[in-house]
């Protein structure tokens, strides 16, 4: 039986990034992107030339998505990391050929291949999606010694559905 192990330590780090991944992505992103052009191209045409208040706001416009929201995003995850008693101690993951178990310290919780809904993989980690919401976030600097291991067990036990295009 194959058994891979491993443990992680979230950090502000790991969940800016995951809330990121989140935040800019589908139609979400593609709206960000076209009010924050559309304020930058209005800003260029001088549309708010002479008047103040409308340079300010179309300014404003175009920080929002480009510096505001990511700033409030990292505010987020601090306070998240800081207060979320499940960060406060590294999660502790075994998988098998049966599914993932995580435990941190006496609590344990197994998941069966079936359970897992989909798989996202970053430049910097894997997101194991249990549900629509719930994720388990896997940095890949700890996954260094055992990530071809981890992509095997799931192209094994995996759907494409739910693992094929994302993991590489």
């Amino acid at each position: 039986m194959k058994e891979v192990k491993f443990s992680v330590q979230i950090t502000v780090k790991d969940m800016f990034a995951f809330l990121m991944h989140h935040s800019y992505r589908g139609t979400s992103l593609i709206a960000d992107a076209v009010v924050t052009f559309g304020a930058i191209g209005l800003l260029i045409a001088g549309f708010g030339e002479g008047d103040p208040v409308k340079t300010t706001a179309l300014i404003l416009v175009a920080l929002l998505f480009t510096v505001v929201h990511p700033l409030q995003l990292y505010n987020r995850a601090v306070k998240q990391v800081k207060n979320n008693e499940v960060f406060k101690l590294p999660l502790d993951y075994v998988l098998t050929d049966e599914g993932i178990t995580l435990s941190q310290g006496e609590e344990t919780q197994s998941f069966t291949w079936a359970d897992v809904y989909q798989i996202k993989e970053y430049k910097s980690q894997i997101l194991v999606y249990t549900g629509r919401v719930y994720a388990c976030i896997w940095p890949k600097r700890v996954l260094t010694e055992c990530e071809e291991k981890v992509k095997e067990l799931f192209k094994e036990h995996l759907t494409e559905k739910v693992a094929g295009k994302s993991i590489r």
